[in-house]
């Protein structure tokens, strides 16, 4: 029985294993991850985290095995850090996000939080940043991934890796997944050159092609029309148009549309009449226009979809860039894939 099937009928499928539990309140993803995961941590959005006797950062880092590096902050988000650590049992440096739960809206909290935790667990691409690990303390949630040593991208570094995450998106979506925040900033680069789409706090389990989301979220300079019109919008659609955003930007080293105003209309009203242009000096080939153009077709019914724009002529043409090998720490925080 195949995973397809499974979503049509009342079920979830493992390998060798069929589950009937899934609640009519419940995605799949999440049921796995709340239901079905024998290694789920305690971090629930529908609880309220346990009392737990006042630690500091670094003895809970150390108390699950880990512990920080030097010049361990990475970044920082309203509701959320970002620190280097070390894995103690294997030497291997990772990223922790720790998230403050006493910051965060309720709707974060019970359900942006707990999908984003239940979806990035089913994903297993090599293009995608790994969640290794997942624990909460008190208030605080805390995310072991992936560390990209080099940060996010450096646009004149990736156009010839663009089709490795667009494959990586192109896998999201046939795990019926859609991130809804694809933008340079969630593309990160590894030691070994390899990129990787990070930043899961804004997907959402897609249920069909015909599935409608009504959630505004993502970056507006990345943002379909549909979205910034505040329209219902087919999740998966808006991905291939954020996409299209990225290769423009990769390929020219400039936004297509004006990022800095703050007028929705106004920026709708560009991406409708096509005002970016592709400079001349760049010598862009035309296959690379016309994949970006029609990326960002304006009406989502007339844009491909993830499948479609990957037979686009730019992808056939486009320098194939080596797979990396695995790496062993994946085997070291190894969790079931379902």
């Amino acid at each position: 029985m195949s995973e397809t099937a499974a979503r049509q009928g009342n079920g979830c499928y493992h390998p060798g294993k069929r589950c009937n539990n899934i609640s009519s309140r419940q995605t799949l993803s999440t049921h796995h991850y709340l239901e079905c995961n024998p290694h789920r941590q305690t971090f629930r959005g529908d609880e309220t985290p346990q009392k737990y006797q006042r630690l500091s950062t670094k003895e809970i880092l150390n108390k699950h095995g880990f512990a920080l590096a030097e010049g361990a902050k990475l970044g920082y988000g309203r509701y959320s850090k970002v620190c280097k650590a070390l894995h103690i049992r294997t030497g291997r440096n990772i990223a922790i996000k720790i998230i403050d739960t006493r910051k965060v809206t309720q709707e974060y909290r019970k359900k942006f939080l707990p999908r984003e935790i239940a979806s990035w667990r089913i994903l297993n691409h090599h293009n995608i940043v790994t969640l290794l690990a997942v624990f909460d303390e008190g208030s605080k949630v805390f995310l072991a991934m992936d560390l990209a040593e080099n940060g996010d991208l450096v646009r004149a570094d990736i156009h010839y890796r663009f089709n490795y995450f667009t494959a990586a998106v192109r896998y999201m979506h046939m795990r019926w997944i859609a991130h809804r925040d694809l933008k340079l900033e969630n593309i990160l680069l590894f030691a070994d050159k390899s990129v990787k789409i990070a930043d899961f706090g804004f997907c959402r389990e897609v249920k069909s092609e015909a599935d409608m989301s009504l959630t505004f979220c993502g970056s507006k300079a990345y943002s379909a029309p549909e979205i910034l019109l505040g329209r219902a919008y087919p999740p998966f659609k808006a991905d291939v148009w954020s996409l299209g955003v990225i290769a423009f930007v990769i390929v020219t080293n400039r936004m297509p549309f004006d990022e800095r105003v703050s007028s929705n209309t106004i920026i709708v009203n560009a991406q409708q009449e096509r005002s970016y242009h592709y400079p001349r000096n760049l010598m862009i080939s035309e296959e690379c226009q016309q994949t970006i153009d029609t990326m960002m077709t304006f009406d989502y019914e007339n844009r491909p979809n993830i499948h479609e724009a990957m037979n686009l002529p730019w992808f056939d043409i486009m320098k194939p860039f080596r797979r990396p090998r695995n790496d062993n720490i994946h085997d070291t925080f190894k969790q079931p894939h379902y």
